[in-house]
This record gives C-alpha cells, structure tokens and sequence, in this order.
C-alpha cells in the first residue's frame, strides 16, 4: 500500500514530535518551514499542513500563493483560532485548535486524515490572491485582521 505523502509546514517543529508517532503507518511525513522558497514543490504531496503559532505567520500563510491540495491549518493561537474559525467555510480549509488536550487533537486528526482519504484527488488546489506584506490586503484579509 502506498503511503499518502503529506507536507508539515511548520517553523518551529514541534508538530510532527507531538503526532508523527501515531501516523507514521498511514503517512509519509515531510517538514519544511514557512520560509522555503520552492511553493510549487507542495503540488508534489497529497496534502498540507501549515502550523500558525501568531499573526506573523499567518500573514505568511496567507501570502502563498500555492498551498496544495487538502489543507489542514493548525492553529496554536487562541485568539487567532476565534477569529478565523469561519475560514473552514469560506476558504474551504480545515482548521484545527492546538489548543485542546492532545488526546483531543488526535482524534480530530484521525477524523481528518479518514474523511479527505477518498477525495484527495478530486480536491482542487487552494490558490489566494497573491499579496506581499508591503502591499494593501483585499477587503476580505482586512476584515479578519480587524476581527483580531
């Protein structure tokens, strides 16, 4: 059986140490931070999933311009997880709260990785509006960092 490929962007690492043991069966684990340059490289995995532990590294995420296929965006922020939650909808990402008991967060991880299996190809790549942070955010990024 071929293992699904999945792409952790995470700038401090600590993602794959809390979770890689409990799905290292299923899945074959990559890690790159935020910063690499190579965005076209995420078309190469199943799925991604980007680690935002503040506003700056959201900023960062919203900036790509090529997240992949079946997005799982894991806040560790509070604050940032309130304010966004509607994103699931809109942007058609998943979200996860980092801020819950660990026991908690695999189970949303299993029900995850479960539920996008039979659709990863069918998925259609994420694309946002390309915007660097030195430039004006659209209405829509406006309106959630004003949320915040």
């Amino acid at each position: 059986m071929v293992k699904e490929r999945i792409l952790v962007q995470d700038n401090k690492g600590s993602f794959l140490k809390m979770f890689k043991r409990n799905f290292k069966e299923e899945f074959d684990f990559h890690e790159r931070s935020f910063l690499y340059e190579n965005e076209n490289e995420s078309q190469e995995f199943d799925r991604s999933i980007f680690v935002i532990y503040d506003k700056f590294e959201l900023m960062e995420f919203l900036a790509l311009d090529n997240k992949g296929a079946n997005v799982l965006v894991c806040l560790f922020n509070k604050q940032l997880y309130d304010s966004l939650f509607f994103l699931e909808e809109t942007k058609n990402l998943n979200l996860l709260d980092c801020n819950q008991t660990r026991i908690e967060m695999i189970k949303e991880l299993k029900l995850y990785f479960n539920w996008k299996c039979s659709f990863v190809n069918e998925t259609p790549v994420i694309r946002f509006p390309t915007s660097k942070i030195s430039a004006k955010y659209n209405n829509f990024y406006k309106a959630i960092f004003s949320m915040m």
